[in-house]
């Protein structure tokens, strides 16, 4: 289980956002994540340069806000 690290609201919703664009294969070009989402292993680039959702965040969202 993931350890649930205290998010703010702008953090949760870009979890949120990344979860919902990559459902829908848009791009997340446009989402702006934080440092901290990164070096928590919540996101991380794929190798085109995106921002993805990682495992690890996907365990986040799922442990609820």
């Amino acid at each position: 289980m993931t350890k649930k690290i205290q998010l703010n609201d702008e953090q949760w919703k870009t979890l949120q956002a990344l979860r919902e664009a990559t459902a829908k294969r848009s791009p997340t070009d446009s989402i702006k994540v934080s440092n901290r989402l990164r070096s928590n292993g919540f996101v991380a680039f794929d190798p085109r340069g995106s921002i993805v959702l990682t495992d690890q965040g996907l365990s986040r969202l799922s442990q609820g806000r």
